[in-house]
């Protein structure tokens, strides 16, 4: 795991897109799901639906998880897909801006095309990381709540320092416009150019009984840690 990259941002970067996901709050009663999934299969939803804003996954979980949320009074989406596309659309611009901020202001108009490069270098690596769950561990049951901890697996790119850090060496360096022009660019090659490492966690599911969908209200907690990487 990187260590170079400070926990500020790795908050910060989370936060961008914890609007878009509509994090439930627990219920005790719900309908059944409308359709019957294993906690691996739902493991894979959140994931393609948190870490790569895929459409169909968001659709299916959606589904998946609305009469849980109708019978708990909660809204029917758990993710909005307009939402996950359009923090992606703002994510280059916003970004590249933190970026660009960190250089004298008089280089701010030079450095922000290569800034803006690399933001969207990064988010673009994230939501390409290729995951998949690989095996739930047999439900425990605990007051009435059956629990299945998945473990899953992420190809992330390995650059060698991540963004923000190497932003801010490069920032610090005393460079000139065109070296922090030409650095910004080689860190944002650096994510698309990089070899894979592998991001190994576990991710829980719940539901009360057999009555509900598996189910993680606090998703984005787990899956956010791919920021740790990039």
């Amino acid at each position: 795991m990187h260590q170079t990259q400070q926990t500020s941002h790795t908050a910060l970067m989370a936060t961008v897109f914890a609007a878009a996901v509509a994090m439930a709050q627990p219920t005790i009663a719900a309908e059944a799901p409308a359709v019957e999934l294993v906690p691996v299969d739902v493991a894979n939803l959140y994931i393609k639906t948190i870490i790569n804003h895929d459409e169909a996954s968001v659709a299916k979980l959606n589904a998946y998880l609305r009469p849980t949320r109708l019978a708990g009074q909660q809204s029917a989406e758990y993710a909005s897909y307009s939402g996950l596309k359009e923090t992606d659309a703002k994510f280059p611009k916003e970004t590249g801006k933190l970026i660009a901020d960190l250089f004298p202001a008089a280089m701010h108009a030079a450095v922000t095309p290569a800034a803006e490069l690399l933001a969207a270098n990064v988010i673009a690596a994230k939501n390409g990381a290729v995951c998949q769950a690989t095996k739930a561990d047999p439900v425990t049951v605990e007051n009435g709540m059956q629990t299945a901890a998945v473990s899953f697996e992420c190809q992330v790119v390995k650059v060698p320092v991540a963004w923000a850090a190497a932003a801010q060496q490069l920032a610090k360096s005393g460079c000139k416009v065109e070296q922090c022009k030409a650095g910004l660019q080689k860190i944002a090659a650096s994510y698309t150019s990089s070899p894979k490492q592998t991001w190994r966690a576990v991710f829980a599911v719940s539901r009360e009984k057999n009555s509900e969908a598996w189910r993680n209200d606090f998703a984005r907690e787990t899956f956010d840690e791919i920021w740790e990487y990039l």
